[in-house]
């Protein structure tokens, strides 16, 4: 095998993050073992440890532009599996406080194309055709029901992990073992049982909570939009909704609230929180349509980043990767995209080590600034909308008040200037990087709109 760095590559956890991981260590280890602790079956199915999973999932443009990178056929596969498309600017609405939108704010009032389309899925599917492309690759196998309970330390470097394997197996060797385990990661316990630091965290307190259900489509309904927000600017709108159009001609709604206004669970809460939003239109349309699901609830509390950046030393042989670093509120749809743009960076120092002669000697250390770039912009993207609200806590950046009214002015642009509009779009997206808001001639435009 060309560009070889090692025989053997396990990934704890199976889901996108892992899956993903997969795919760029099968380029450089002759196989690649995927251990997920659930059960997973051969169908678009939710993870049970991934709680989650039943909420509505948005797959930004950064995101999906690595996924087709590593997989050339991920699109029409999405397609072929029944995700909905829908273009960018066009396919989106928010209602507003005072009326329809076509930006998150209201300074776009009309429909724009933005030059890009959007899918809209269930989690499950979005993972069911990542799981088939990777598992296409012959030297990648998947084992589900496969719990880790610690790292294998020997000889000043990680040698492989112990687990419950369902062959009766409770070891596996590897040359490098990737912890892509989500949220809940143990690599800050099995760090410290090994004599290693942890790292340190930044936390957010945004206590969010979300409620959603699935409704079959009216046959009556025939408006073009395919997503719908249901939002207002805070920090007098903490409660919200989001619906799309997935597969099978089903609406997937989210009710979300923050600091204890909480959707319900019963279906009479459930509606009448949708009734007591900002506008009617939600409720209207759900009030007749036929439920299709359970309501399903999803507390998170926190947004975590953990710096494994500042970390000095760091055994061999091991890495982290996904929301085990960076666990963001959900109601911005960046965590997926920011473990695939994190994989991405992977894929990249991974070809430059094969290329080279250091090969996995000091790989996390010098991976772990690469993704501390990476998820920089999801993580101030969330942060400073979260701190428009006072009841989130934790430390704000001394620049939040100055960001604010930049962001502002900037926003104000979008509606006067389509190029302006597709900019900021596509940094959401995770498209193009954060600090191209702030370049020329862009600033001066915007402070010019601050001095007016």
């Amino acid at each position: 095998m060309e560009n070889r760095l090692g025989q053997h590559a396990i990934v704890i956890g199976g889901s996108l993050a892992g899956l993903m991981t997969a795919r760029v260590l099968a380029d450089h280890f002759d196989k690649v073992t995927i251990l997920e602790r659930d059960e997973i079956d051969d169908n678009p199915a939710i993870h049970k440890s991934i709680p989650q999973g039943n909420h509505l999932h948005a797959l930004l443009l950064g995101g999906q532009q690595v996924m087709s990178s590593l997989y050339p056929d991920f699109t029409n596969g999405m397609d072929r599996l029944g995700a909905v498309r829908f273009r960018a600017g066009i396919g989106a609405a928010f209602y507003l406080p005072d009326g329809k939108a076509y930006s998150v704010l209201g300074s776009v009032r009309h429909p724009y194309d933005l030059g890009f389309d959007i899918f809209c899925q269930s989690r499950g599917l979005l993972e069911h055709c990542v799981r088939q492309c990777t598992l296409e690759l012959t030297n990648v196998s998947f084992e589900s029901g496969c719990p880790v309970q610690s790292l294998i330390y020997e000889d000043a470097r990680v040698q492989g992990v112990r687990c419950s394997r369902p062959d009766g197996g409770d070891y596996l060797s590897a040359d490098l073992v990737v912890d892509a385990g989500g949220r809940g990661s143990r690599a800050p316990r099995w760090l410290r049982n090994i004599g290693f630091g942890v790292p340190e965290e930044t936390t957010i307190g945004v206590d969010f909570a979300y409620s959603s259900t699935k409704f079959r489509i009216p046959d009556s309904y025939d408006e073009p939009e395919k997503l719908l927000v249901f939002n207002g600017p805070p920090p007098d709108h903490p409660k919200g909704a989001f619906m799309e159009e997935i597969e099978d001609r089903t609406w997937h709604l989210t009710l979300f609230g923050r600091f204890g206004e909480y959707p319900p669970t019963d279906e009479d809460g459930f509606y009448a929180f949708a009734q007591a939003l900002h506008t009617p239109k939600l409720y209207d349309l759900i009030k007749d349509a036929e439920r299709v699901a359970e309501i399903v609830h999803f507390r998170f509390p926190t947004s975590v980043l953990r710096h494994y950046e500042h970390l000095t030393a760091f055994p061999e042989g091991f890495l982290v990767l996904g929301d085990a670093i960076s666990s963001f509120n959900p109601v911005y749809g960046q965590g997926m995209s920011s473990a695939a743009m994190q994989v991405k960076a992977l894929q990249q120092l991974l070809t430059e080590r094969a290329a080279g002669s250091d090969g996995l000697d000091g790989l996390a250390m010098a991976f772990f600034p690469k993704a501390a770039e990476v998820v920089a912009a999801p993580w101030t993207l969330a942060a400073n909308a979260d701190f428009a609200y006072p009841q989130t806590k934790g430390e704000r950046p001394p620049d939040a008040r100055e960001s604010r009214h930049y962001f502002g002015a900037l926003f104000g642009l979008t509606g006067e200037d389509m190029e302006v509009y597709k900019l900021v779009a596509e940094v959401f997206q995770l498209a193009k990087p954060l600090s191209a808001l702030r370049e020329e001639p862009l600033r001066s435009r915007v402070e010019a709109r601050l001095r007016s």
